[in-house]
């Protein structure tokens, strides 16, 4: 068996391209653990801290590491530049505001219509020509959002609305990256998660509860605050690397099983009951996401 096991691996590092699908499994885990770490510590601590403290973690590593590559960490004059930053500060707000009331897969999967809008958005900002398969991934998609949102509706809970905005605001950002690729991918995110760090902490002072800052030193929510830092900048790592590696469709699809990361942790640490119409809103948003891989891939 273990022979077995070693044959499997040596394959898998064989081509650039299984290399990527690899990193890809690597940061779904990373990024499902960060978002249950938030949803588990959002219940006891407030979610805007959480994402001060995710920021501050990230920013340092990102400034060091662009500092030690010779490599400028701000560039003040480009105004798109600060646009994705401020756009972005917002998205990562929603996201954490939405796994701190939401089961992390229902996230997880929301999120995962994000290539829709991007496909939507570059037509229209970018002039790029959207094929058939873009507009039947659009309507499954979004009769999956809708499924998904009726047993919160029911609760009262609309924080399915704001996974979407984060979504459709991390499409706007990726439309923004592709017009910056002549920036290093080094400067960007050390520039966004900077602002994204002073954002949090101005929106914790007009909106939230600062004065449960003093209980960082708490030792079970500095572990989790810690956790949330290491799991959430090595899915970030990983998973640019592994779209450097491999084709965007592929390695996109090989995203997908972070949901099912997602989905196993609210199943083994929550015991969370799925809603019949949340099991198929899910298959139809994950369906609609691959279905547009296939018509890029098809294109290819």
């Amino acid at each position: 068996m273990l022979k077995s096991f070693r044959s499997f691996g040596s394959m898998l590092t064989k081509t650039s391209e299984s290399k990527a699908v690899v990193y890809m499994i690597v940061g779904g885990f990373s990024f499902a653990a960060m978002g249950a770490m938030t949803h588990g510590l959002g219940k006891h601590f407030d979610w805007a801290l959480i994402a001060f403290f995710r920021m501050l973690f990230s920013f340092v590593i990102t400034f060091c590491w662009a500092v030690k590559a010779g490599k400028k960490p701000f560039v003040l004059g480009r105004k798109l530049l600060w646009f994705r930053c401020f756009v972005g500060s917002s998205g990562m707000l929603a996201t954490f505001y939405a796994l701190t009331k939401l089961p992390v897969s229902d996230v997880s999967v929301i999120t995962e219509t994000r290539p829709l809008w991007v496909a939507l958005a570059g037509g229209i900002i970018l002039g790029e020509k959207n094929s058939k398969y873009l507009w039947i991934s659009m309507a499954l998609g979004l009769i999956g959002v809708v499924l998904i949102e009726r047993p919160h509706i029911e609760e009262r809970n609309f924080a399915v609305l704001i996974a979407l905005l984060a979504s459709f605001i991390g499409a706007i950002v990726m439309i923004c990256l592709r017009i910056l690729k002549d920036l290093d991918p080094r400067t960007i995110v050390t520039q966004f998660t900077g602002t994204a760090m002073l954002v949090s902490i101005i929106f914790v002072f007009i909106f939230g509860d600062i004065s449960q800052a003093k209980r960082i030193f708490e030792p079970w929510i500095l572990i989790m605050i810690i956790g949330i830092g290491i799991f959430g900048t090595l899915g970030q790592l990983v998973m640019t690397r592994a779209f450097a590696l491999g084709k965007a469709s592929i390695v996109s699809t090989a995203g997908l099983i972070k949901v099912g990361f997602s989905a196993c942790f609210d199943i083994l640490i929550w015991s969370y009951v799925f809603h019949y119409s949340t099991i198929v809103g899910m298959i139809l948003i994950l369906g609609s996401t691959s279905w547009l891989f296939k018509g890029a891939k098809k294109k290819e």
